[in-house]
């Protein structure tokens, strides 16, 4: 008799114990998968491809003093090359004010742009400390802040753009700027944000929210459409965008 119990007892602690291991008990910034990269024993979807959609808004920094905010819509494609390091292509429409309210100007420019970019998350340096720090909530959270650059060319067209007034007391016709309506510009985007991964989310097996400020140094004194003839004037436009996005994984490597 107690040769049998201990027979069933063995038998129903091996079910129990293979029942256990096929439940998943841990919870991670990203869906594990058995690929090639391995961050720990596990390993992430770490070439997963993600697209997805932003809004934002622009602030202009160009040859006048004052700038009102503006909409920005961007769309986003993303490929990870790590599971903290990615590279990818926004493509971005929206609008830039800039006005002078004591000479009369002001410009409105409806631009598109496009750019390639990378971005590295502090979970990079993380990884390389301690290949288990995901394991960590407070550090997966930290993890996900970014900070990237790359290389992008936009195209501005000036909808809206005033002309010197002359007649203003005080002013004389060699200060007037040279104006142009119509232009492309390369840039230069310096981007800090924070990346939130979910692993899964309605009917996404994983995604990304993402807030993100953008610098935009660009190579063209004409984003705004004018160019003032001062001596003290040898510097570009720079703009800046603040945006929300969002992105969701579209593609997965295969599991084994």
């Amino acid at each position: 008799m107690k040769t049998r119990v201990a027979l069933l007892l063995s038998l129903g602690l091996f079910t129990a114990s293979s029942v256990l291991a096929q439940v998943r008990t841990d919870i991670s910034v990203r869906e594990r998968n058995n690929t090639s990269y391995d961050v720990g024993e596990q390993g992430y979807n770490a070439h997963n491809f993600s697209v997805g959609f932003g809004v934002g808004s622009t602030k202009m920094y160009g040859d006048w003093s004052y700038s009102k905010p503006q909409p920005a819509y961007m769309g986003y494609f993303e490929k990870n090359i790590t599971p903290t390091i990615s590279y990818g292509w926004t493509v971005s429409v929206g609008d830039l004010s800039t006005r002078d309210p004591y000479v009369q100007m002001r410009s409105f420019n409806h631009f598109t742009s496009v750019d390639q970019h990378i971005t590295v998350e502090l979970g990079t340096v993380f990884a390389v400390v301690d290949r288990e720090y995901y394991e960590n909530p407070l550090l997966r959270l930290i993890g996900g802040i970014y900070g990237g650059t790359g290389v992008g060319i936009i195209n501005n067209d000036i909808k809206r753009i005033a002309q010197f007034n002359e007649d203003l007391p005080g002013q004389t016709p060699n200060v007037s700027p040279t104006t142009l309506t119509n232009s492309v510009a390369l840039y230069i985007p310096i981007n800090a944000g924070y990346n939130l991964h979910i692993p899964k989310f309605w009917i996404f097996k994983g995604c990304v929210l993402n807030a993100n400020f953008q610098y935009t140094s660009t190579m063209s004194d004409y984003i705004d459409g004018y160019k003032p003839r001062y001596a003290a004037n040898k510097k570009n436009d720079v703009y800046t965008v603040m945006s929300l996005g969002f992105r969701f994984y579209i593609m997965h490597p295969a599991e084994y």
